[in-house]
């Protein structure tokens, strides 16, 4: 079967008859006479579009004969067939393919950092280079002289060439199959030469533009996430959104806004602080007030209360306050879509805690976990059930 691609990626449309009728994994695929589809593969995605009526849902290769399979969500009943590429996702991926190429020997020619890995999809571009670290300079470098090259809009071509003289061409490894006669190269003129199965435009000039968006260590390498043309131009579109917004909401100018973001921070941290001072000491006149209402146990002090909307950690904190004092035993609870739970004692008694959390949660399917001294969880229980096994539990305490 001819892959046409491989010579034309700009064909949008085609004719073709139906060989074969298959199924992959349950679903219906076609073989065609020849194709324009490009199948996953190379670290580039397929192509979708229509094969008649049908639409394409994957493309890929059969590994018993390198068949390519069109997987379609309907049947076919026609022999001879109208195809269409779905061109916008075709285009993005000759833009960002290409221009990985350009990109790749940007970092060679400038810093000597070779691509070990590339991968394409419609959430993102990345490359991995054999270096651990790349500074932000030399990531510079090569993304301006990769942009020189596409601004000068240079001719990209492919051709075939003998394997055992390939000594000039850049591959990562040698393809396990040969589909082209030969080695597949794509040559960028005087600056590229890659063996490659990808579809790619025809001048660099269709790229547009390249810019890294990221990167980041993994391992012994670093890996880029960068974008091409269409992509790089709604990356810039939706950042410049964002910087406007920021510049408005601000009320400074574009440069002013780390420095603005700064006092932002200082002021919410000081912010942070205050309320934590303020919580602090409404927690100690709270606990005032619960220590003086507690009921004598015997050897101990019970304090037994239920809050509402009170967050978990809240309530350990106040919890924890009341525990500092001796000879007490707090049974607190807040009861919101679930009951939070927190339990604790003074250091000067022997009760376990948390085997008594787990105690008055397991009738109602809750979970806690703790230390003897202080125990947390929470329930699915209602106020009024909670209440009344606390009332239980504090009825068994006194009387023991």
């Amino acid at each position: 079967m001819n892959r046409l691609y491989y010579d034309d990626a700009y064909t949008r449309s085609f004719e073709a008859d139906i060989i074969e009728r298959t199924e992959v994994e349950g679903k219906l695929a076609l073989v065609l006479s020849h194709t324009y589809f490009y199948p996953t593969g190379g670290g580039q995605p397929n192509d979708t579009g229509r094969i008649h009526s049908a639409q394409i849902l994957d493309v890929l290769t059969r590994e018993s004969d390198k068949a390519v399979l069109h997987i379609i969500d309907r049947p076919v009943d026609e022999n001879h067939v109208h195809a269409s590429i779905a061109w916008s996702r075709r285009f993005d991926h000759m833009q960002q393919h290409t221009g990985q190429h350009v990109l790749t020997q940007a970092f060679v020619q400038t810093a000597g950092f070779n691509t070990v890995g590339f991968h394409l999809s419609d959430a993102s571009l990345t490359l991995d280079l054999d270096t651990p670290s790349a500074s932000a300079e030399s990531i510079s470098t090569a993304e301006m002289l990769a942009n020189q090259i596409i601004w000068e809009d240079r001719p990209v071509k492919a051709h075939i060439v003998d394997p055992d003289h390939a000594e000039d061409v850049r591959m990562r490894k040698m393809p396990e199959h040969l589909l082209t006669g030969g080695l597949r190269v794509i040559e960028i003129e005087n600056f590229d030469s890659t063996a490659c199965g990808g579809t790619h435009v025809k001048r660099t000039g269709e790229i547009g533009i390249i810019k890294v968006l990221r990167s980041e260590k993994r391992g012994s390498k670093m890996r880029l996430e960068f974008a091409c043309g269409g992509r790089a131009l709604r990356d810039y579109t939706a950042k410049n959104m964002l910087a406007n917004q920021l510049t408005t909401e601000l009320t400074v100018g574009l440069d002013e806004v780390p420095l603005a973001v700064a006092r932002l921070q200082e002021q919410i941290k000081a912010s942070q602080h205050a309320l934590k001072n303020t919580q602090e000491a409404l927690l100690r006149f709270e606990g005032d007030s619960l220590l003086r209402s507690a009921q004598k146990c015997g050897s101990f002090n019970l304090i037994c209360a239920t809050f509402e909307g009170r967050d978990a950690a809240n309530l350990r904190l106040l919890a924890s306050q009341l525990a500092r004092h001796p000879q007490i035993v707090a049974l607190l609870a807040s009861a919101d879509e679930r009951v939070n739970l927190a339990f604790a004692r003074s250091t000067d008694l022997d009760l376990d805690m948390a085997a008594l959390l787990n105690q008055t949660l397991a009738p109602f399917g809750g979970r806690g976990g703790g230390q003897p001294v202080l125990a947390q969880g929470s329930a699915p229980a209602t106020k009024d059930q909670i209440e009344a096994a606390l009332q239980t539990l504090s009825i068994s305490l006194c009387s023991r």
